[in-house]
């Protein structure tokens, strides 16, 4: 892993990508772009579910951006099926090629009006070597989540989230809880961890775009509090390995 350019799109659902932020990723050329949790779940939908009626070309656009952007896409999950039950599912395309995905195993209460079922196991993809894990949101709040995909041997995990906005919390507390789950993922897990969270809303629930990247059971770099509310696209140029990484971070917003 000499060189490893990520790209997070912290942004609101529904709102697809802006021309300001193609314009970059086409200059930036990264080798991985993901997107939040949920991503492409439209505003004026009853809940998450509504929207496998358009799973067809949701995939299919993720297909396409992958290729025009010459990169691996993960995240922006999307609601798929799977006999009679619905998944949360992450899939991790390269330049046109659906490689695997992953389906989310802890859910939080109710997830899609309780339509959604869990995942079964987890996953790591070999991309060229590298050895991409994923987890999603929730996921991040059970420590064998960490354990179950770090005994896999990744060298990096993207987590694609939808924070709730908590209203009232301070960034002190919004720090620890960073160190308690992510830090401490990354130390468990022995990889580098990227978190893109959506900001904005969903369905009319506030999210907090807490966006960071963790590695070495602490925190490399995180979206400030007074920030997660906006829109940004994150650059991050890795050097080294997960054991010595070297990031370089810009952040590019609408």
């Amino acid at each position: 892993m000499k060189h490893l350019r990520i790209a997070l799109l912290q942004d609101e659902p529904g709102s697809d990508i802006g021309p300001e932020y193609l314009s970059v990723i086409q200059k930036t050329r990264p080798d991985i772009l993901s997107f939040p949790e949920y991503y492409f779940v439209r505003p004026e939908l009853e809940n998450v579910v509504a929207s496998i009626s358009n799973r067809d070309v949701i995939l299919s656009r993720i297909m396409n951006w992958s290729i025009k952007f010459d990169c691996v896409i993960v995240g922006g999950t999307i609601v798929d099926r799977e006999g009679d039950q619905f998944r949360n599912r992450c899939y991790l395309v390269n330049r046109g090629r659906i490689i695997g995905h992953y389906d989310k195993i802890h859910l939080f209460k109710n997830e899609g009006g309780g339509l959604i079922s869990p995942g079964k196991e987890y996953a790591v993809f070999d991309i060229g070597g590298l050895k991409i894990g994923i987890l999603i949101c929730a996921d991040v709040l059970f420590s064998e989540s960490f354990q179950g995909v770090g005994n896999l041997n990744p060298d990096l995990i993207i987590v694609p989230t939808t924070s709730p906005f908590k209203a009232g919390e301070t960034a002190d507390e919004k720090f620890a809880r960073d160190e308690t789950i992510f830090a401490r993922g990354a130390e468990v897990s022995d990889s580098l961890i990227f978190k893109v969270s959506a900001c904005g809303s969903i369905i009319g629930h506030k999210l907090q775009g807490r966006s960071l990247i963790a590695g070495q059971g602490k925190v490399l770099w995180r979206i400030l509090p007074e920030e997660e509310q906006l829109p940004a696209l994150i650059i991050a140029d890795l050097r080294g390995d997960k054991a010595n990484p070297s990031i370089d971070i810009s952040v590019h917003r609408k």
